[in-house]
């Protein structure tokens, strides 16, 4: 099913809790970027401060962060249903999807604008999922790139019943591209979470899409 997923990105607690609560009973899942500004060069709130979120929502861990292996047992203890991790960031991602598998998250990678698909072909069979930029990571309200479009129907021919998502960019003038070239989810930053109605925005874009 194609869907919308709000985006949080902040390094402000406060930010985030505000952000969870308006979201609460009108998004099944979120998304929470995860910073550590050496990956990216900005920095986000840690992992605990969602406290007892994931029994609201379906969490989907971003981590945009290197070594990312050292943040799953914390992606346990907060209770993420999925975590992303960048193939770019991970010096063993096999050792990383492994170790995803006995926490028994959904595996999903993140590909950067630059990095091809074939990059991700050794994995591509332990893959659950796969985040296509439409941004470079780590900035909010950066201009969509329509030329990763084509990464969709690429990584349906490495494996066609994978689940692909769009990340960066996305808002009422380019999310109808983005689920035009076929990807089974959007997640939608600033155009919802900074719009003056977080609700009536996400709302919207669903309405597009529907």
């Amino acid at each position: 099913m194609q869907r919308i997923i709000p985006a949080i990105l902040t390094a402000d607690p406060a930010e985030l809790r505000e952000g969870l609560k308006i979201l609460k009973g009108h998004a099944n899942w979120v998304h929470v970027d995860i910073m550590d500004g050496k990956f990216v060069p900005n920095s986000s709130v840690n992992l605990f401060e969602l406290g007892e979120a994931s029994q609201i929502f379906n969490i989907e861990i971003h981590l945009m962060v290197e070594s990312p292996e050292k943040y799953l047992e914390d992606c346990k203890s907060i209770g993420a249903k999925r975590v992303i991790f960048h193939l770019e960031a991970a010096e063993n991602p096999a050792g990383v999807l492994q170790k995803m598998e006995e926490h028994g998250f959904q595996k999903e990678v993140g590909l950067n604008p630059s990095t091809p698909v074939s990059k991700l072909a050794p994995y591509v069979a332990q893959l659950d999922a796969v985040l296509v930029m439409s941004v470079n990571p780590g900035f909010q309200q950066q201009e969509f790139m329509p030329e990763v479009l084509s990464k969709i129907s690429e990584l349906r021919k490495l494996k066609q019943d994978i689940t692909i998502g769009l990340d960066g960019g996305i808002n009422e003038q380019t999310v109808t591209q983005a689920f035009e070239a076929g990807v089974d989810y959007a997640c939608a930053g600033s155009a919802v979470m900074k719009s003056s109605d977080p609700m009536a925005a996400l709302k919207h874009l669903e309405e597009i899409i529907s």
